[in-house]
């Protein structure tokens, strides 16, 4: 895997780093030279999720375990190790760390260790830094960030969380959150590193908005990553349904993950739609109530079922995952179009 070395020499003017002044731009290519010459496409550092060089968001409710994913994430990186089943190309990974404290992160990455002794890499694949209390405006904050990691080789840089870097913007603002994407933008292509950051849901029923805009403020939040994977939390106790937005992939199936103390772990058991509601909302059934209403050791076809579930206000793309998940789970069998619950 190549990764772009950052080198001093590289460093744009001081004025157009901090935005007083523009950069050149580019030159346009005409169709002829991109087809004799095509761009070469950038390594997936998560497969089916992030590329090299591109920018993700991580967001989900406070107290989601965000930090505790992208520790995890972190490690899978730095050791080539799966994340969350998505194989990972193994890379140096540096984790700015604002939020929490060092002997508190220290600890985090004790007991993730202690949990994945497959995660084993060099100690120079992973770096923590430790700037809680040094939190500024990201504009101000970026040339500082590139200078100390001149002469480094990072792959993924993780920053833990967002809002430590927005300075004086106003979150909700879409003029001041495109300025601070255009940071991460900066500090992707100066390092060419992936840049992973993590952000908060807004207040309220989260399940009333789609995915992309269950994150706290402004669009541009959602509109500019490449990337986005959002935790909202699941019917489930400790359980977080999994979306991903994609820019330049295949949009993901959505998954349940669950907190196997201190591992976030898929849970493929989990039925990712049954998201926690309001109780005055109609909760999603659970799979023992899908399996109970419409299956039985009777064969039954694809539409039939879903036929029976619409009355109830399933959908039947959500009717289909029920009998996805549960065929790949080997609770009931399948066969020429047919459904039927399995036998002892």
């Amino acid at each position: 895997m190549e990764i772009k070395t950052f080198s001093p020499l590289d460093q744009v003017d001081p004025a157009i780093a901090l935005g007083a002044i523009q950069a050149d731009l580019a030159d346009w290519h005409y169709i002829e030279d991109i087809a004799a010459n095509p761009h070469p496409k950038p390594t997936e550092l998560i497969a089916g999720i992030l590329h090299q060089g591109c920018k993700m968001i991580l967001g989900g409710t406070s107290k989601s375990n965000k930090s505790w994913c992208l520790l995890d994430m972190a490690m899978s990186v730095a050791s080539g190790q799966p994340w969350w089943g998505r194989r990972c190309i193994k890379a140096p990974v540096i984790y700015i760390n604002l939020e929490l404290q060092p002997w508190a992160i220290d600890e985090r990455l004790a007991l993730l260790c202690h949990a994945r002794p497959e995660c084993r890499f060099d100690p120079q694949m992973l770096a923590i830094w430790n700037l809680r209390g040094k939190n500024a405006d990201l504009s101000l904050l970026r040339p500082r960030l590139e200078q100390k990691l001149a002469g480094t080789q990072f792959g993924l840089i993780i920053i833990d969380p967002a809002y430590k870097v927005l300075g004086s913007r106003d979150e909700n603002a879409n003029g001041d959150i495109a300025g601070l994407m255009n940071e991460f933008e900066s500090l992707a292509q100066a390092t060419g590193a992936a840049v992973v950051i993590a952000h908060h849901f807004a207040k309220g029923d989260s399940t009333a908005k789609s995915a992309m805009d269950r994150m706290s403020g402004a669009g541009a939040w959602a509109r500019d990553p490449d990337s986005i994977l959002v935790l909202t939390p699941h019917e489930e106790d400790a359980c977080f349904t999994v979306t991903g937005i994609l820019r330049n992939l295949p949009q993901l199936p959505e998954f349940v993950v669950s907190l196997d103390f201190p591992l976030m772990k898929v849970a493929n058991d989990l039925n990712p739609d049954a998201l926690r509601r309001p109780q005055s909302k109609n909760k999603v059934c659970s799979d023992k109530e899908f399996m109970d209403e419409y299956l039985s050791d009777t064969p039954a076809s694809r539409g039939a079922i879903v036929a029976a579930a619409s009355k109830n206000a399933i959908s039947p793309a959500t009717t289909d995952r029920y009998l996805k998940r549960l065929t790949e789970a080997g609770v009931i069998a399948s066969g020429s179009g047919l459904y039927w619950l399995k036998t002892a």
